[in-house]
């Protein structure tokens, strides 16, 4: 079934579960979700092993209650990260991300095989799904037609694979690492989000915004940059303002 906890932090032991033929898959689920036994049903028949990141008795069982959605959504990068950065995988491990509505038809040799038939189609090491509506539904008409005549052409933020030192410079610059944000600060706001709700302690960036936010926003920067380069123009990152 089901890996371990990996939460992590509070004292709490981490659990960093060996990955299944090469393929380490990995969700997030801190809430109650019809989605989730099927999710683990169809990995089980595959002989998958997925690790659920974010447990929370108190939401799962009662006598507690759901942090805020945004929180989740934060946690959707605050969790893996925190979680692979502890564990030390080796990078030729393919770490799996999706959301709970997922089915697999397949192990971890297939899982394999269709990422590195992907990946050497688009000479990517990240990859990622889409869906038919694009969010924010401003930045629709930068993303390039589907293939074929597939209706999915737009960035979605449910799944994701690449190997491990890929994943972890992308998580890293979601939650805010490279812009000074601590990792053991923001999973302190996750685990005891009451306390610093209470306290009305600023909330940092990452719980704030959709996580397809901070995907969108990276999306359009690699967008502009390339953009810029076509023209002739400098790819070097702009100087930051003190303006946040």
């Amino acid at each position: 079934g089901g890996g371990g906890g990996g939460g992590g932090g509070g004292g709490q032991e981490m659990h960093c579960v060996a990955p299944s033929g090469g393929v380490l898959l990995l969700l997030v689920s801190d809430r109650p979700n019809q989605f989730l036994c099927h999710y683990l049903s169809s990995a089980m028949v595959h002989g998958l092993r997925p690790t659920l990141l974010g447990w929370d008795s108190g939401s799962w069982l009662g006598g507690g209650s759901p942090k805020p959605w945004t929180f989740h959504l934060g946690a959707k990068l605050v969790l893996p990260l925190h979680y692979l950065a502890a564990c030390g995988y080796s990078n030729d491990t393919l770490v799996v991300f999706t959301d709970h509505d997922v089915l697999f038809q397949g192990g971890a040799a297939a899982l394999r095989e269709a990422y590195r038939a992907a990946a050497a189609a688009s000479g990517s090491h990240l990859l990622f799904s889409t869906e038919h509506q694009p969010y924010p539904e401003e930045v629709g008409p930068l993303f390039p037609p589907a293939p074929g005549a597939s209706p999915f052409r737009y960035l979605n933020s449910g799944m994701w694979a690449g190997p491990v030192g890929a994943v972890l410079e992308l998580l890293q610059t979601l939650v805010g690492v490279r812009r000074g944000e601590s990792l053991p600060a923001l999973l302190d706001v996750y685990l005891n989000w009451e306390r610093h709700t209470a306290r009305a302690s600023p909330t940092p960036r990452v719980y704030v915004d959709n996580d397809q936010t901070a995907y969108a926003c990276l999306f359009v920067s690699q967008h502009l940059a390339r953009a810029c380069g076509a023209r002739g123009g400098s790819t070097r990152r702009p100087r930051e303002s003190s303006r946040e």
